[in-house]
């Protein structure tokens, strides 16, 4: 019988460590090139609204893959393996 990981699983634990490149470096992105000072926004408040919308997209994401990635891990539904006749 295959041994149960849970949350430890390492492809979740890769795939973790996967999105939280991917929120690292939408931060860099969105740093760089995405801060704007407007008459209604100074460019800090700029930065933080961006950090906000990256890192809640991200988890949002990754929540996701997740989800879907756990599903997968134990399937609720077996297929039926009828024989064909020969």
């Amino acid at each position: 019988m295959a041994v149960c990981n849970g949350f430890m699983a390492p492809g979740l634990i890769n795939g973790t460590a996967c999105w939280l490149v991917f929120g690292c470096v939408a931060t860099l992105v969105q740093s760089m090139y995405f801060v704007k000072e407007t008459p209604k926004i100074t460019k800090e408040e700029s930065k933080q609204l961006g950090r906000v919308v990256v890192w809640t997209s991200t988890i949002c994401m990754w929540l996701f893959w997740a989800f879907v990635y756990m599903h997968q891990m134990v399937p609720l539904i077996y297929p039926i393996h009828t024989g064909t006749p020969a």
